[in-house]
């Protein structure tokens, strides 16, 4: 699905719609952006204030319980696909070979659908704090400290 409400690829090549309030997600996606050195990345948060979820074509809804990813060709990558898709922009895709095993793939889209809607659960029980609450310095500009 093409919109072209969206900053064309030269100006974003891959965009990503996460949920910053998501300690987790959060965590996970400024981990990527600190890697990313070309500017291949994007980031977009759906729980900011003045997102208008309309703009992308997507409920805000279906956003919440899936990360989305617009491609460098514009089309869009859901759940644990948009995941490969943003590791690969920053040169991490050989991360995800995992899911082209047979048969992971499915278990990890399976996975997803269960810790998506339960995110912030799952960030308490691996110990991701609330945004405010981290320690150390924070990724507001898109340069994170953290490194793999």
């Amino acid at each position: 699905m093409k919109n072209n409400l969206i900053p064309e690829p030269s100006i974003a090549p891959v965009i990503a719609l996460y949920d910053r309030a998501c300690p987790l997600c959060r965590t996970e996606m400024h981990r990527l952006k600190a890697r990313d050195r070309h500017g291949r990345l994007q980031l977009v948060d759906i729980a900011a204030p003045d997102f208008d979820a309309a703009q992308w074509g997507f409920p805000l809804e279906a956003m919440r319980n899936a990360l989305h990813v617009r491609t460098a060709e514009g089309e869009w990558r859901i759940g644990v696909p948009g995941i490969a898709e943003a590791y690969r922009a920053v040169g991490l895709g050989w991360l995800t070979w995992p899911l082209r095993v047979p048969g992971a793939g499915r278990m990890a889209a399976r996975a997803y659908r269960w810790i998506a809607p339960n995110r912030h659960r799952v960030s308490r029980w691996l110990g991701f704090r609330e945004a405010g609450h981290e320690p150390g310095p924070r990724c507001d500009d898109g340069h994170c400290p953290t490194h793999y």
